[in-house]
């Protein structure tokens, strides 16, 4: 039983880790939260619904047409929201983001209705069963689908050119710039990056859940938001590793517990990591001495 709940946590987990991501790459670039990240994902969990049923393609055609879909928002947000915002104002962006995210949210709901979609397609594709384990085809295929995006973001910004611009800007925006890196393209990517990992979490969440609501967004935005900032605002390693944990504990509260406990013991959680550690689980402890 405790395996069972164990793998299904998982699976939960990976989910807001994908979202989680979002928000450290964007923190950790443009030290600002982009609070329409959850309406982006939410955009791509429609995108994937619309695709999936009313195309009548297969799982990975709607995840690749959800993570576009949420990348051309992403850049639709970067000009709106960052590009032409004087950084004189530096709570512009975030109040800009607020607007962005209720219009995603309002223009969801006059296209599809305020009501929940369903996934009407039945996919079945059997159960894999180890021992007293019982797993889902579907399930196992999206974690590991979702584990591989992971590490592909993973190998981005660790190994590749345009990681290296990411965590230059990251450690000095105007150093960065004296030495020819170029902000604005590297603040464009990362939008259009994290947004296209929001938006395959979309789809992904979706099939877990069965519906797609205009309000999934903010739920699940929040709870990803408490799980960057358990992690560490900037760690992508951490927001990773921080979901899986969270969503874990999620379900062995609903389990062993009531699943009217769930939300309140991540936030107290997120309080208590607040109080006692403030740059996170996997942050650095480290203070910059003036």
């Amino acid at each position: 039983m405790f395996l069972q709940q164990l793998l299904n946590g998982l699976l939960l987990g990976s989910m807001y880790s994908l979202v989680a991501i979002g928000y450290s790459l964007i923190f950790g670039i443009l030290n600002l939260l982009n609070l329409a990240h959850g309406e982006v994902f939410m955009i791509g969990g429609f995108v994937g619904l619309y695709v999936a049923v009313s195309l009548h393609q297969p799982i990975l055609v709607s995840v690749m047409a959800a993570a576009a879909g949420a990348g051309l928002c992403g850049l639709l947000l970067e000009i709106t929201c960052f590009r032409y915002i004087k950084k004189e104002y530096p709570m512009a962006p975030l109040l800009a983001t607020v607007g962005f995210a209720l219009i995603l949210s309002n223009l969801a709901s006059l296209v599809s209705g305020a009501e929940p979609r369903m996934f009407p397609m039945e996919i079945d594709l059997g159960y894999l069963q180890i021992g007293d384990l019982y797993i889902s085809n579907l399930q196992l295929s999206m974690f590991v689908f979702a584990v591989l995006l992971m590490v592909a973001i993973d190998l981005i910004v660790k190994k590749t050119e345009i990681g290296r611009f990411m965590r230059a800007a990251a450690e000095n925006v105007n150093l960065s710039r004296l030495v020819g890196i170029d902000i604005r393209q590297v603040t464009r990517i990362i939008l259009i990056l994290s947004s296209a990992l929001g938006g395959a979490a979309g789809i992904l969440v979706g099939m877990r859940m069965g519906k797609v609501s205009p309000f999934i967004g903010s739920t699940i935005g929040m709870k990803a938001l408490a799980v960057m900032v358990i992690g560490g605002l900037t760690e992508v390693r951490g927001s990773m590793f921080t979901g899986l944990i969270i969503g874990v504990i999620e379900v062995l509260v609903v389990a062993y517990l009531s699943s009217a406990y769930v939300d309140g013991v991540v936030w107290v959680l997120l309080i208590m990591i607040l109080l006692f550690r403030p740059s996170g689980l996997f942050g650095s402890t480290q203070v910059d001495k003036l």
